[in-house]
Protein backbone atom coordinates (compact mmCIF):
# COMPACT_ATOMS: atom_id res chain seq x y z
CA UNK A 1 0.00 0.00 0.00
CA UNK A 2 1.18 3.45 -0.77
CA UNK A 3 2.27 6.07 1.71
CA UNK A 4 -1.57 7.67 2.71
CA UNK A 5 -2.38 11.00 1.92
CA UNK A 6 -3.22 13.30 4.84
CA UNK A 7 -6.07 15.96 5.07
CA UNK A 8 -5.41 18.75 7.49
CA UNK A 9 -7.95 21.66 8.40
CA UNK A 10 -11.45 22.22 8.50
CA UNK A 11 -12.59 23.31 4.70
CA UNK A 12 -14.36 20.47 2.28
CA UNK A 13 -12.85 18.84 0.28
CA UNK A 14 -13.40 15.31 -1.58
CA UNK A 15 -10.33 13.11 -2.35
CA UNK A 16 -12.38 10.17 -3.62
CA UNK A 17 -9.78 9.60 -6.33
CA UNK A 18 -7.01 8.89 -4.19
CA UNK A 19 -4.80 5.91 -4.61
CA UNK A 20 -4.60 4.64 -1.22
CA UNK A 21 -5.53 5.90 2.29
CA UNK A 22 -6.76 9.12 3.07
CA UNK A 23 -5.81 10.24 6.90
CA UNK A 24 -8.12 13.08 8.24
CA UNK A 25 -6.81 15.43 11.06
CA UNK A 26 -10.08 14.81 13.87
CA UNK A 27 -11.88 18.17 14.68
CA UNK A 28 -10.37 19.26 17.96
CA UNK A 29 -7.45 16.86 17.91
CA UNK A 30 -4.85 19.68 18.10
CA UNK A 31 -1.21 19.38 17.08
CA UNK A 32 -1.12 15.48 19.02
CA UNK A 33 -3.17 14.45 16.55
CA UNK A 34 -1.26 16.46 13.74
CA UNK A 35 1.95 14.73 15.10
CA UNK A 36 0.08 10.86 14.69
CA UNK A 37 -0.98 11.93 11.08
CA UNK A 38 3.03 13.12 10.14
CA UNK A 39 4.34 10.00 12.05
CA UNK A 40 2.89 8.04 9.29
CA UNK A 41 5.17 9.33 6.69
CA UNK A 42 2.25 10.78 4.27
CA UNK A 43 3.64 11.43 0.50
CA UNK A 44 0.82 14.32 0.47
CA UNK A 45 -0.73 16.97 2.29
CA UNK A 46 -4.10 18.38 1.13
CA UNK A 47 -4.21 21.76 3.61
CA UNK A 48 -8.29 22.90 3.85
CA UNK A 49 -7.73 25.49 5.60
CA UNK A 50 -6.99 29.28 5.30
CA UNK A 51 -5.62 31.83 7.31
CA UNK A 52 -3.20 31.06 10.16
CA UNK A 53 -4.31 27.85 11.28
CA UNK A 54 -3.94 26.69 7.64
CA UNK A 55 -0.59 28.73 6.65
CA UNK A 56 1.42 26.88 10.23
CA UNK A 57 -0.17 23.46 9.19
CA UNK A 58 1.37 23.48 5.35
CA UNK A 59 4.19 24.90 6.96
CA UNK A 60 4.82 22.02 9.50
CA UNK A 61 4.38 19.08 6.93
CA UNK A 62 7.32 20.65 4.86
CA UNK A 63 8.98 20.74 7.79
CA UNK A 64 8.83 17.51 8.54
CA UNK A 65 9.73 16.12 5.04
CA UNK A 66 6.06 15.77 3.26
CA UNK A 67 7.23 16.19 -0.71
CA UNK A 68 3.96 17.86 -1.49
CA UNK A 69 1.56 20.00 0.17
CA UNK A 70 -1.31 21.00 -1.26
CA UNK A 71 -3.36 24.32 -0.89
CA UNK A 72 -6.83 25.00 -1.55
CA UNK A 73 -6.74 28.04 -4.24
CA UNK A 74 -8.08 30.95 -2.92
CA UNK A 75 -7.50 30.28 1.01
CA UNK A 76 -4.06 32.71 1.05
CA UNK A 77 -3.18 35.26 -0.33
CA UNK A 78 -0.49 35.35 -2.85
CA UNK A 79 2.00 37.11 -0.36
CA UNK A 80 1.71 33.91 1.87
CA UNK A 81 1.63 31.09 -0.80
CA UNK A 82 4.83 33.33 -1.96
CA UNK A 83 6.22 32.57 1.43
CA UNK A 84 5.00 28.87 1.95
CA UNK A 85 6.77 28.01 -1.61
CA UNK A 86 9.88 29.69 0.03
CA UNK A 87 9.44 27.40 2.36
CA UNK A 88 9.07 24.45 0.22
CA UNK A 89 11.81 25.65 -1.52
CA UNK A 90 14.25 25.65 1.15
CA UNK A 91 13.19 21.75 2.16
CA UNK A 92 13.19 20.87 -1.49
CA UNK A 93 9.78 20.15 -1.49
CA UNK A 94 6.75 21.24 -3.87
CA UNK A 95 3.92 23.61 -3.22
CA UNK A 96 0.58 23.24 -5.52
CA UNK A 97 -2.97 25.06 -5.71
CA UNK A 98 -5.87 23.75 -6.50
CA UNK A 99 -9.50 24.02 -7.57
CA UNK A 100 -11.82 21.78 -9.18
CA UNK A 101 -12.18 23.84 -11.98
CA UNK A 102 -8.25 24.51 -12.66
CA UNK A 103 -6.79 21.63 -11.02
CA UNK A 104 -3.32 21.54 -9.98
CA UNK A 105 -1.23 24.47 -10.35
CA UNK A 106 2.19 24.61 -8.61
CA UNK A 107 3.67 27.36 -6.78
CA UNK A 108 6.79 29.50 -7.60
CA UNK A 109 8.84 31.07 -4.69
CA UNK A 110 9.82 34.71 -5.49
CA UNK A 111 9.23 38.34 -4.05
CA UNK A 112 9.65 39.56 -0.67
CA UNK A 113 9.13 36.74 1.84
CA UNK A 114 6.71 37.72 5.09
CA UNK A 115 6.85 36.61 8.63
CA UNK A 116 3.37 35.29 9.31
CA UNK A 117 2.34 35.86 12.84
CA UNK A 118 4.58 38.99 13.69
CA UNK A 119 3.60 42.52 13.97
CA UNK A 120 3.91 44.10 10.45
CA UNK A 121 8.11 44.62 10.04
CA UNK A 122 8.25 47.13 8.36
CA UNK A 123 6.05 49.36 10.48
CA UNK A 124 7.98 48.04 13.32
CA UNK A 125 10.67 49.29 12.08
CA UNK A 126 9.86 52.35 10.95
CA UNK A 127 8.44 53.01 14.54
CA UNK A 128 12.03 51.99 16.00
CA UNK A 129 13.83 54.35 13.82
CA UNK A 130 11.10 56.76 14.79
CA UNK A 131 11.64 56.78 18.93
CA UNK A 132 15.91 57.09 18.55
CA UNK A 133 16.80 58.85 21.09
CA UNK A 134 13.48 59.63 22.58
CA UNK A 135 12.99 57.37 25.73
CA UNK A 136 9.22 57.60 26.06
CA UNK A 137 8.39 57.39 22.31
CA UNK A 138 10.59 54.15 22.28
CA UNK A 139 8.70 53.33 25.56
CA UNK A 140 5.37 53.31 23.98
CA UNK A 141 5.86 51.80 20.82
CA UNK A 142 2.83 49.64 19.51
CA UNK A 143 0.89 51.50 22.41
CA UNK A 144 -1.34 54.80 22.47
CA UNK A 145 -0.26 56.77 24.73
CA UNK A 146 -2.40 59.73 24.59
CA UNK A 147 -1.77 63.15 27.65
CA UNK A 148 -4.24 61.23 29.62
CA UNK A 149 -2.38 58.32 30.11
CA UNK A 150 1.17 60.18 29.94
CA UNK A 151 -0.41 62.15 32.70
CA UNK A 152 -1.65 58.70 34.49
CA UNK A 153 2.14 57.84 34.50
CA UNK A 154 3.55 60.22 36.09
CA UNK A 155 1.65 60.08 38.77
CA UNK A 156 1.98 56.52 39.28
CA UNK A 157 3.92 54.00 40.80
CA UNK A 158 6.45 51.74 38.22
CA UNK A 159 5.77 48.06 38.54
CA UNK A 160 7.82 46.49 40.64
CA UNK A 161 10.73 44.43 38.86
CA UNK A 162 10.15 40.73 38.93
CA UNK A 163 12.18 38.83 41.88
CA UNK A 164 15.40 36.94 40.52
CA UNK A 165 15.95 33.30 41.49
CA UNK A 166 18.44 33.27 43.67
CA UNK A 167 21.73 31.97 42.58
CA UNK A 168 20.30 30.73 39.26
CA UNK A 169 22.49 30.01 36.42
CA UNK A 170 22.55 32.66 33.71
CA UNK A 171 22.85 30.11 31.59
CA UNK A 172 20.76 26.80 32.28
CA UNK A 173 22.34 26.23 28.14
CA UNK A 174 25.70 24.99 30.20
CA UNK A 175 23.29 22.82 32.52
CA UNK A 176 22.36 21.15 29.83
CA UNK A 177 25.78 20.51 28.41
CA UNK A 178 26.52 18.86 31.78
CA UNK A 179 23.49 17.04 31.71
CA UNK A 180 24.86 15.74 28.29
CA UNK A 181 22.30 16.62 26.20
CA UNK A 182 24.30 19.01 23.94
CA UNK A 183 27.14 17.20 22.12
CA UNK A 184 28.60 21.00 21.67
CA UNK A 185 27.76 23.90 23.51
CA UNK A 186 27.35 26.93 21.98
CA UNK A 187 28.50 30.50 23.92
CA UNK A 188 28.38 34.24 22.63
CA UNK A 189 30.98 35.81 25.50
CA UNK A 190 32.68 39.15 25.81
CA UNK A 191 36.56 38.31 25.47
CA UNK A 192 37.79 38.95 28.79
CA UNK A 193 35.31 36.35 29.92
CA UNK A 194 36.58 33.47 27.98
CA UNK A 195 38.83 31.82 29.78
CA UNK A 196 36.08 31.92 33.07
CA UNK A 197 34.06 30.13 30.48
CA UNK A 198 36.73 27.75 29.28
CA UNK A 199 37.28 26.88 33.04
CA UNK A 200 34.05 26.07 33.90
CA UNK A 201 33.72 23.34 31.56
CA UNK A 202 37.49 21.87 31.81
CA UNK A 203 37.13 18.72 29.99
CA UNK A 204 35.76 20.00 26.93
CA UNK A 205 37.54 20.91 23.66
CA UNK A 206 37.21 24.71 22.66
CA UNK A 207 36.70 25.73 19.22
CA UNK A 208 36.10 29.14 17.98
CA UNK A 209 34.57 30.35 15.44
CA UNK A 210 36.81 33.32 14.56
CA UNK A 211 40.42 34.06 15.66
CA UNK A 212 39.16 37.78 16.49
CA UNK A 213 37.03 38.68 18.57
CA UNK A 214 34.68 41.42 17.09
CA UNK A 215 32.66 44.28 18.39
CA UNK A 216 28.54 43.32 19.23
CA UNK A 217 25.57 45.47 20.31
CA UNK A 218 22.15 44.12 21.35
CA UNK A 219 19.50 46.15 19.58
CA UNK A 220 16.86 47.49 22.42
CA UNK A 221 13.27 45.89 22.31
CA UNK A 222 13.74 43.38 19.43
CA UNK A 223 17.01 41.53 20.83
CA UNK A 224 18.80 41.78 17.59
CA UNK A 225 22.11 41.41 16.97
CA UNK A 226 24.20 43.53 15.48
CA UNK A 227 27.72 42.68 14.56
CA UNK A 228 30.51 45.11 13.86
CA UNK A 229 28.65 48.18 15.58
CA UNK A 230 30.06 49.76 18.81
CA UNK A 231 29.39 47.47 21.55
CA UNK A 232 31.82 45.31 23.39
CA UNK A 233 34.44 42.92 22.24
CA UNK A 234 32.82 39.15 21.87
CA UNK A 235 33.78 35.73 20.39
CA UNK A 236 31.78 32.75 19.49
CA UNK A 237 32.92 29.62 21.13
CA UNK A 238 31.99 26.41 21.01
CA UNK A 239 32.74 23.51 23.40
CA UNK A 240 32.90 19.77 23.47
CA UNK A 241 34.50 16.25 24.57
CA UNK A 242 34.86 15.65 21.42
CA UNK A 243 37.62 18.23 19.82
CA UNK A 244 36.36 16.96 16.27
CA UNK A 245 32.56 18.22 17.17
CA UNK A 246 33.48 21.57 18.27
CA UNK A 247 35.87 22.26 15.49
CA UNK A 248 33.23 21.06 13.15
CA UNK A 249 30.28 23.19 14.82
CA UNK A 250 32.71 26.02 14.62
CA UNK A 251 33.55 25.79 11.25
CA UNK A 252 30.01 25.17 9.85
CA UNK A 253 28.81 29.06 11.92
CA UNK A 254 31.82 30.32 10.00
CA UNK A 255 31.41 29.35 6.54
CA UNK A 256 27.46 30.89 7.11
CA UNK A 257 24.98 30.05 10.61
CA UNK A 258 22.22 30.74 8.67
CA UNK A 259 22.93 28.57 6.00
CA UNK A 260 23.61 25.83 8.39
CA UNK A 261 21.27 26.11 10.89
CA UNK A 262 20.14 22.63 10.62
CA UNK A 263 23.42 20.77 10.59
CA UNK A 264 24.23 23.95 13.58
CA UNK A 265 20.92 22.74 15.47
CA UNK A 266 21.88 19.16 15.49
CA UNK A 267 25.30 19.63 16.94
CA UNK A 268 23.98 21.69 19.46
CA UNK A 269 21.23 19.04 20.05
CA UNK A 270 17.94 20.93 19.69
CA UNK A 271 15.05 19.15 18.43
CA UNK A 272 15.03 18.63 14.46
CA UNK A 273 11.54 20.07 14.80
CA UNK A 274 12.48 23.10 16.35
CA UNK A 275 15.20 23.53 14.07
CA UNK A 276 13.43 22.65 11.19
CA UNK A 277 10.83 25.58 12.17
CA UNK A 278 13.30 27.61 12.68
CA UNK A 279 14.92 27.59 8.98
CA UNK A 280 11.26 27.77 7.31
CA UNK A 281 11.25 31.52 8.89
CA UNK A 282 11.64 34.41 6.59
CA UNK A 283 13.41 36.35 9.08
CA UNK A 284 15.47 34.62 12.27
CA UNK A 285 17.53 37.82 13.67
CA UNK A 286 14.35 39.82 15.48
CA UNK A 287 13.99 37.64 18.57
CA UNK A 288 10.84 39.80 19.65
CA UNK A 289 8.76 38.73 16.60
CA UNK A 290 9.77 35.01 17.20
CA UNK A 291 8.15 35.20 20.23
CA UNK A 292 4.95 36.16 18.32
CA UNK A 293 5.45 33.69 15.35
CA UNK A 294 5.96 31.20 18.19
CA UNK A 295 2.81 32.40 19.73
CA UNK A 296 0.42 32.33 16.59
CA UNK A 297 1.88 28.70 15.74
CA UNK A 298 1.05 27.80 19.13
CA UNK A 299 -2.38 28.73 18.91
CA UNK A 300 -2.81 27.99 15.12
CA UNK A 301 -2.18 24.27 15.89
CA UNK A 302 -4.30 23.68 18.66
CA UNK A 303 -1.10 23.36 20.81
CA UNK A 304 -0.21 24.34 24.95
CA UNK A 305 1.50 26.36 26.67
CA UNK A 306 3.94 24.56 28.39
CA UNK A 307 5.19 26.71 31.69
CA UNK A 308 8.97 25.41 30.94
CA UNK A 309 9.00 26.88 27.67
CA UNK A 310 8.30 30.71 28.83
CA UNK A 311 11.10 32.53 27.23
CA UNK A 312 9.35 35.96 28.20
CA UNK A 313 10.18 34.72 32.00
CA UNK A 314 13.63 32.71 31.44
CA UNK A 315 15.11 30.73 28.72
CA UNK A 316 15.23 27.80 30.03
CA UNK A 317 15.98 26.04 26.55
CA UNK A 318 18.68 27.93 24.68
CA UNK A 319 16.86 27.56 21.09
CA UNK A 320 13.18 29.15 19.43
CA UNK A 321 10.59 26.06 20.43
CA UNK A 322 8.98 25.01 17.17
CA UNK A 323 5.41 25.69 19.32
CA UNK A 324 5.48 26.31 23.28
CA UNK A 325 3.55 23.13 23.06
CA UNK A 326 6.47 21.35 21.72
CA UNK A 327 6.88 17.89 23.83
CA UNK A 328 10.33 17.64 22.81
CA UNK A 329 11.56 21.05 23.80
CA UNK A 330 9.58 20.18 27.44
CA UNK A 331 11.27 17.50 27.83
CA UNK A 332 14.96 18.93 27.04
CA UNK A 333 13.99 21.86 29.42
CA UNK A 334 12.69 19.25 32.60
CA UNK A 335 15.78 18.05 32.53
CA UNK A 336 17.65 21.25 33.24
CA UNK A 337 15.14 21.93 35.80
CA UNK A 338 15.38 18.48 37.05
CA UNK A 339 19.35 19.44 37.68
CA UNK A 340 18.84 22.54 38.83
CA UNK A 341 18.80 22.34 43.15
CA UNK A 342 15.41 21.56 44.72
CA UNK A 343 14.83 24.96 45.87
CA UNK A 344 15.87 26.72 42.58
CA UNK A 345 14.19 24.22 40.48
CA UNK A 346 11.08 24.80 42.79
CA UNK A 347 11.60 28.51 42.38
CA UNK A 348 11.97 28.76 38.50
CA UNK A 349 8.93 26.66 38.39
CA UNK A 350 6.45 28.87 39.89
CA UNK A 351 8.68 32.03 38.02
CA UNK A 352 7.65 30.39 34.98
CA UNK A 353 3.94 29.24 35.48
CA UNK A 354 2.49 32.84 35.46
CA UNK A 355 1.10 34.60 32.22
CA UNK A 356 2.78 37.32 30.51
CA UNK A 357 1.43 40.26 28.77
CA UNK A 358 4.54 40.92 25.85
CA UNK A 359 5.14 43.30 23.92
CA UNK A 360 9.09 43.25 22.63
CA UNK A 361 12.26 41.98 24.57
CA UNK A 362 11.92 45.33 26.60
CA UNK A 363 9.04 45.37 27.77
CA UNK A 364 6.70 42.49 29.43
CA UNK A 365 4.61 41.67 32.24
CA UNK A 366 3.71 38.68 34.63
CA UNK A 367 0.47 38.56 35.93
CA UNK A 368 -0.08 37.11 39.37
CA UNK A 369 -2.34 35.30 41.19
CA UNK A 370 -4.10 34.73 37.30
CA UNK A 371 -7.04 32.54 36.57
CA UNK A 372 -8.90 31.92 33.24
CA UNK A 373 -12.41 31.89 33.07
CA UNK A 374 -13.31 31.52 29.35
CA UNK A 375 -11.63 34.19 27.23
CA UNK A 376 -11.12 36.53 30.41
CA UNK A 377 -8.08 36.23 32.87
CA UNK A 378 -8.37 37.73 36.33
CA UNK A 379 -5.15 38.84 38.08
CA UNK A 380 -4.29 39.86 41.69
CA UNK A 381 -1.42 41.92 40.38
CA UNK A 382 1.77 42.62 37.84
CA UNK A 383 5.19 42.65 37.84
CA UNK A 384 7.67 43.93 35.05
CA UNK A 385 9.97 40.78 33.90
CA UNK A 386 13.64 41.89 33.80
CA UNK A 387 14.69 42.50 29.93
CA UNK A 388 17.12 40.89 28.21
CA UNK A 389 17.07 43.76 25.33
CA UNK A 390 16.26 46.73 27.70
CA UNK A 391 15.55 50.28 26.36
CA UNK A 392 17.79 52.89 27.99
CA UNK A 393 16.83 53.74 31.77
CA UNK A 394 14.25 57.21 31.23
CA UNK A 395 12.30 54.59 28.55
CA UNK A 396 12.04 51.98 30.77
CA UNK A 397 10.48 53.41 34.16
CA UNK A 398 8.57 55.43 31.55
CA UNK A 399 6.97 52.30 30.86
CA UNK A 400 7.11 50.87 34.25
CA UNK A 401 5.04 53.48 35.66
CA UNK A 402 2.72 53.76 32.19
CA UNK A 403 1.75 49.73 33.26
CA UNK A 404 1.61 50.63 36.88
CA UNK A 405 -1.42 52.56 36.06
CA UNK A 406 -2.86 50.45 34.01
CA UNK A 407 -2.59 47.31 35.91
CA UNK A 408 -2.88 48.85 38.97
CA UNK A 409 -4.72 46.99 41.97
CA UNK A 410 -5.52 43.90 39.81
CA UNK A 411 -8.69 42.39 37.85
CA UNK A 412 -9.86 41.04 34.30
CA UNK A 413 -7.42 41.26 31.47
CA UNK A 414 -9.00 41.10 28.02
CA UNK A 415 -7.41 41.72 24.78
CA UNK A 416 -8.29 42.79 21.72
CA UNK A 417 -7.26 43.54 18.40
CA UNK A 418 -7.44 47.35 18.98
CA UNK A 419 -6.25 47.59 22.39
CA UNK A 420 -6.14 46.17 26.12
CA UNK A 421 -8.13 46.74 29.04
CA UNK A 422 -8.52 46.01 32.98
CA UNK A 423 -11.50 45.65 33.92
CA UNK A 424 -13.47 45.65 38.00
CA UNK A 425 -16.43 46.04 39.47
CA UNK A 426 -15.31 49.81 39.78
CA UNK A 427 -13.26 50.84 37.12
CA UNK A 428 -12.64 49.97 33.45
CA UNK A 429 -9.49 51.00 32.16
CA UNK A 430 -8.41 51.10 28.39
CA UNK A 431 -4.93 51.24 26.90
CA UNK A 432 -5.10 51.18 22.94
CA UNK A 433 -3.02 49.38 20.14
CA UNK A 434 -1.11 51.11 17.57
CA UNK A 435 0.79 50.68 14.52
CA UNK A 436 2.82 47.78 14.46
CA UNK A 437 0.00 47.20 16.84
CA UNK A 438 2.34 45.39 19.95
CA UNK A 439 1.43 42.73 22.76
CA UNK A 440 -0.23 38.93 22.84
CA UNK A 441 -0.71 37.28 25.81
CA UNK A 442 0.86 34.26 26.42
CA UNK A 443 -0.90 31.86 28.97
CA UNK A 444 1.47 29.75 30.37
CA UNK A 445 0.04 27.99 33.79
CA UNK A 446 0.35 25.67 35.54
CA UNK A 447 2.16 21.82 34.83
CA UNK A 448 -0.77 19.30 34.50
CA UNK A 449 -0.14 16.22 37.01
Amino acid sequence: MRQPVILLGKGDVSLAAADGDVLVEPEGGGLEAIEALLARSPRAAVVTSGGDEGFFRASLCLERGVKAVILRRGAFSEAHEKELAARARSFGHELFLHDDSRGYGRVRAGGERVQVGAPEVAAWETAARGALGQSRRAAAIGLDVDPAWEEAAEAAEPLPMDAPVPGLSENLEEVAFTNGDKPVLYLVVPARSLEAARARHPGAAMALARAEAAPLAVEGATGRRIEGASGEATVHAFFSTDPDLAARAASLWEQGSSRNALGIGELLGYPPCCTAAFVALADRRNNAALVYVTAARTRALGASFHPLLDVAVRRVVPFTPCSFGCERAAAVASRVVAALPRVQAEALTRALTRPVLYLDEARAVALEGARVDGAALSFESAVFLPAPAPLDPDGEMFARKLLGAFFKGGGTLVCTDDGFEVRSASFTRRLGRTSPRLGVLLPFGRLSG
